[in-house]
């Protein structure tokens, strides 16, 4: 790759990284904000650019679910608020009660509905604080909020935009790399190379799975949205990932305790093997994963895996092992054969994913 090429690669990649990338977005719908209200009063003008200050999110699908509640929490605050005012009066105890009534009603619908929130910030300054002709008042400050929240969503489609779902698979990527380290670590603790786990790689993989969930919730905007000029992943691997760390738990499990000396002579290379096989084969499948592509059949791995498992057989029929030394054997040839398993269906899923080139999105 020629050298521009590469040096405008990286500079982008910089510039996607969220603690740069969402300062940009967010100034960049604070000014869009500031310029598209300035027909309006400085107070109203406030609210638009307030609005756009917390509409911008860590993607696309996220940015639009923020501002289309915004949008809907304004407008049901407002409506809400106007009522009681009308109702009560501003004076004395109908603001009292007005106010009362109001946030009791939006924290209501706001517990049950959390994009809502919105609305017990407009219910609360129209009660105490209501203009001489209310409902312009409020229709004023509906129309900022709803103008602020839009510069936010052009904002976010705009300037350096992520994906939802896109950001989703590079999290599953990082999960799956994490479960290969994990795998390696418990194998080493397994034949007393180590003598325990650090639980580092155990925590990435949850880190990892948690803010692959928060993408997910994010996409599924964007799912609904296929007009808005992208067409993202068709399908989520969330649950497979999340099945397959479950499964880490038997390999966990069965490597707080280090085989005996005598087993660890005869398996420890075997072993090792396998958990290095393994850990390339995940990461092969998480940089497909990454990529939008399909990937390789996990066949080294399997072979290793038959290699290992057959030496077992043999050490279970000819040598005289103590019955807790078989059972150590036979339950690490279970916890492989679980996680290869799932290995094999992860791969299976990962093919139906659809290739990066046709993914579509920015």
């Amino acid at each position: 790759m020629p050298a521009p090429r590469q040096l405008l690669k990286d500079a982008r990649a910089r510039l996607q990284q969220d603690e740069v990338r969402i300062p940009i977005q967010t100034a960049s719908a604070v000014l869009l904000a500031y310029f598209a209200t300035s027909f309006m009063d400085k107070e109203n003008v406030s609210w638009g650019v307030f609005s756009a200050l917390f509409v911008v999110q860590a993607s696309i699908g996220g940015t639009i679910s923020a501002a289309l509640g915004r949008i809907a929490g304004a407008i049901l605050g407002a409506v809400v608020a106007v009522v009681l005012v009308m109702l009560f009066g501003d004076e004395n105890w109908g603001t009292v009660i007005a106010l009362l009534a109001g946030v009791g009603l939006m924290s209501f619908l706001t517990a049950k509905w959390p994009m809502l929130a919105y609305g017990l910030v407009t219910v609360t300054i129209i009660a105490v604080a209501p203009d001489i002709y209310i409902v312009e008042g409020a229709f004023k400050k509906v129309l900022a909020i709803a103008i602020g929240s839009i510069c936010g969503m052009v904002a976010a489609f705009a300037v350096l935009p992520v994906l939802a779902r896109r950001t989703e698979q590079e999290y599953l990527a990082a999960a799956l790399r994490s479960c290969g380290a994990y795998i390696l670590e418990c194998t080493i603790c397994l034949v007393g190379d180590k003598p325990r786990k650090d639980k580092k790689a155990q925590d990435a993989i949850q880190r990892s799975i948690e803010r692959a969930r928060v993408m997910a919730r994010e996409a599924r905007i964007e799912d609904k949205t296929p007009a808005m000029g992208f067409s993202p992943y068709s399908k989520t691997l969330l649950p497979e990932i999340e099945r397959f760390g479950y499964t880490l738990t038997l390999i966990d499990r069965f490597s707080d305790k280090p085989i005996s000396e005598s087993l660890c002579r005869v398996h420890k290379k075997a072993l090792l093997e396998l958990a290095t096989v393994v850990k390339v084969c995940l990461e092969k499948i998480a940089d497909a994963v990454d990529a939008g592509e399909a990937c390789e059949e996990i066949d080294d791995a399997w072979d290793a895996y038959n290699a290992f498992s057959q030496r077992v057989d043999e050490s279970l029929e000819q040598e005289q092992l103590p019955i807790e030394d078989k059972q150590h054997l036979m339950s690490i040839k279970g916890a492989y054969s679980s996680v290869l398993s799932n290995m094999t269906e992860l791969t299976r899923q990962v093919q139906c994913q659809p290739d990066k080139g046709s993914s579509g999105g920015p």
